[in-house]
């Protein structure tokens, strides 16, 4: 009988097995049973002992799922002996998900026997379920005929959610001085700050120069802008669950933009400036908080001009000794900002 079910990545399963063999000799190790990537069955070891140990062990295997119990793949026999094991393993009052992973045919899905499985659970133990942050998991892990069933904590670092984030980036007006040299170096830069820019789904890109610049530099330049936001737009609407804001992009002479702008919080990263100290981080989270939009400064090749700084509430030295790159001022700046106001 399968003691453990391991999870690995693609291409280690073999690594993995060997691992186990040197710790446990007497172990039968099979990596990828069926021929199914990035799982090692092992057999003839103690699931519970065994999976703590591996865990501390062996780096290389990301889930480790000690099967509590074995069953044909049939969604009503899973949940009855799902509801067995979860009786010796879920505490009273402790919440859980099913977490399902079907290989082969089957005339049923992995959410169905997630339904059926919770169900039951819930039904005959009273156990709440919580599907983002459980304090248990079972596990429903099926090869072709057979299910195999454990129930550990999570193992997956999951993404804090965090609805706060997106509120402070939509009040951000990024205001970036153009980086204009040759053709291919203005347009490349420009791709790197428009999907900047578009990462961070601010509220607004401005390309701000301070004086008449060359057209074709130019053109090369927005031309970049406008690809390098088009380009991380395109992979987080295919990749994200909730709607993704599509970064507005306007151009405007720096100095006008600022006099009509007069009276708003202007921020300005220069070498010039305060480090990130406690009360910086303090001021900037006062900021955040009461204002409905940030201007926010970004020298390129040159820096943000005197008369700017002047107007500015802060100026910020985000890394004290270092001249940053161009593109990276975006995501430092916003960085800082949404450090101070977790952290304060």
């Amino acid at each position: 009988m399968v003691s453990l079910v391991l999870k690995t990545p693609r291409g280690l399963e073999k690594v993995v097995a060997a691992h186990v063999l040197e710790n446990y000799p007497n172990a039968k190790v099979i990596a990828k049973p069926f021929n199914y990537d990035g799982i090692v069955f092992v057999e003839n070891l103690d699931p519970l002992k065994a999976s703590k140990e591996i865990v501390n062990k062996i780096p290389e295997v990301e889930k480790v799922l000690p099967v509590l119990a074995e069953t044909r793949a049939d969604p009503k026999e899973i949940a009855d002996k799902a509801v067995l094991v979860a009786e010796k393993t879920l505490k009273s009052g402790e919440s859980f998900a099913v977490r399902t992973t079907r290989r082969g045919k089957h005339d049923f899905t992995s959410i169905d026997v997630n339904v059926i499985v919770g169900a039951k659970i819930k039904e005959k133990l009273e156990n709440p379920v919580n599907l983002d942050y459980p304090d248990k998991v079972v596990w429903i892990e099926i090869f072709n005929d057979k299910a195999y069933i454990s129930i550990t904590q999570e193992q997956a670092i999951k993404k804090p959610k965090d609805t706060r984030t997106l509120k402070i980036l939509q009040k951000l007006s990024i205001i970036q001085m153009p980086y204009l040299e040759d053709l291919e170096g203005a347009y490349r830069m420009g791709v790197r700050i428009g999907r900047a820019a578009q990462a961070f789904e601010v509220g607004e890109l401005v390309i701000a120069p301070t004086e008449p610049c060359k057209a074709e530099e130019f053109e090369s330049f927005l031309k970049g802008i406008l690809e390098g936001r088009n380009s991380r737009y395109r992979i987080q609407t295919k990749n994200y669950p909730r709607k993704v804001k599509l970064v507005p992009i306007k151009i405007y002479d720096l100095f006008q933009l600022a006099r009509s702008r007069f009276g708003e919080v202007f921020v300005t990263t220069s070498a010039r400036g305060k480090t990130l100290d406690q009360e910086t981080c303090k001021q900037i989270k006062e900021i955040v908080d009461s204002e409905k939009r940030i201007n926010v400064f970004i020298g390129s090749r040159e820096g943000i001009p005197t008369g700017i700084m002047r107007w500015s509430k802060l100026i910020v030295n985000l890394c004290p000794g270092i001249t940053f790159a161009t593109e990276h001022g975006i995501p430092a700046i916003i960085t800082a900002i949404l450090t101070c106001c977790f952290a304060t």
